[in-house]
């Protein structure tokens, strides 16, 4: 179980955003902090108000260290450690948390999602490069928050650190030119990129406009409310659902490949439910099995018609899934300013972020 908050940090409430009261003063860390995340940007900008990163295929992981102990914990507080022995070794200074994402690699360094879940899932499949976790800010210093601080002095405080080493990567970042860092980016066939306002806080548990990211290929979390299934080939369809306040939305069907529709209907049969889960009524089809509204998955689209997405393929379900996180999400469009620095920066820039690209 997380560990409870101490009196100088409040806790991130269920239903919205709080700001919070920085104590500059030694304290013991705190539990797991709630993540602050990103909205979804209309396009690719540049802008002299942000910074660019690379956008990780892992999951959401925290790293701290304490009274000569590490801990790695996901978005929902469950110990990565026990999962992940080898990252036991990372060595860290005293008093410090980060946040971050933790990354299993494929043969040309890449992140890849897939290759994490079968490091994480029931049959341990130990392929890939890694695991490596990706360390993008720093949250407590020396047991002193930073969460109140501007991500630029937290991100020098973090390259300052000197951490990386064959477990821990600290990436690098592009100044202003989103435009042409999401070239690159595409280039190198990874997720995406994420843009941050400079002079942003860390406010936990907040979806927010100081931070936007921009898929490749768009992807959307959703809550799985049943699937379509054959006796040939397991699970073909996922019925999608975007969590509202009155319960659960239709959002669309997802394809399964072929090569997962056993596996995710051997997955998913211990969460069958006696009716459908959706708000508005359903009709009942041929191989229709209906599920508790309690996974998440990762669905790529090509885009949203109305309020349901368009020509989607599920990709996996995701370990640290939390159904209130699963929504619709409108995106945010913000002005785009000339590129100003070398053309081949941004190239330069993924590379020396990429743990296995240097």
């Amino acid at each position: 179980m997380p560990r409870p908050y101490p009196p100088n940090v409040a806790r991130r409430a269920a239903t919205g955003p709080t700001l919070i009261p920085v104590d500059e003063g030694r304290s013991a860390l705190p539990g797991p902090v709630a993540s602050m995340r990103p909205r979804v940007a209309a396009a690719p900008f540049n802008s002299p108000d942000h910074i660019f990163e690379v956008k990780w295929d892992g999951i959401r992981a925290q790293l701290a260290s304490e009274g000569g102990t590490v801990r790695l914990t996901d978005r929902r507080g469950g110990d990565l450690l026990r999962l992940l022995p080898e990252m036991r070794d990372v060595r860290l200074p005293e008093g410090i948390l980060l946040d971050g994402e933790l990354i299993v690699c494929d043969s040309r360094g890449r992140p890849s999602y897939d290759l994490l879940a079968a490091r994480l899932g029931p049959r341990v499949a130990k392929r890939g490069r890694g695991p490596i976790y990706v360390a993008f800010d720093l949250l407590y210093e020396a047991s002193r928050p930073l969460l109140g601080r501007p991500l630029e002095e937290r991100r020098k405080k973090l390259l300052a650190l000197g951490i990386s080493d064959r477990r821990v990567a600290v990436p690098d970042h592009l100044e202003s030119d989103g435009e042409p860092f999401y070239d690159a980016v595409e280039e190198y066939g990874l997720e995406g990129i994420v843009a941050k306002r400079r002079r942003s806080p860390y406010v936990p548990g907040a979806r927010t406009a100081d931070w936007l990211k921009y898929h490749v290929t768009p992807r959307a979390d959703v809550v799985i409310g049943g699937l379509i299934v054959d006796d040939v080939r397991g699970a073909r369809t996922v019925l999608c659902g975007w969590h509202v306040a009155n319960g659960l939305a239709f959002a669309g069907e997802a394809y399964v490949p072929p090569y997962l529709g056993r596996w995710l209907d051997e997955a998913t049969r211990d969460f069958t439910g006696d009716a459908s889960p959706f708000a508005t009524p359903m009709p009942m089809r041929s191989g229709s099995r209906w599920l508790r509204p309690t996974l998440v998955a990762i669905v790529e689209h090509d885009a949203s018609e109305g309020s349901e997405l368009a020509d989607a393929r599920f990709r996996a379900l995701r370990f640290d899934g939390d159904v209130a996180t699963a929504i619709e999400e409108t995106p945010v469009e913000l002005p785009s300013a000339p590129p100003t620095g070398p053309a081949e920066r941004p190239r330069l820039v993924v590379l020396q972020s990429l743990p296995f690209g240097r």
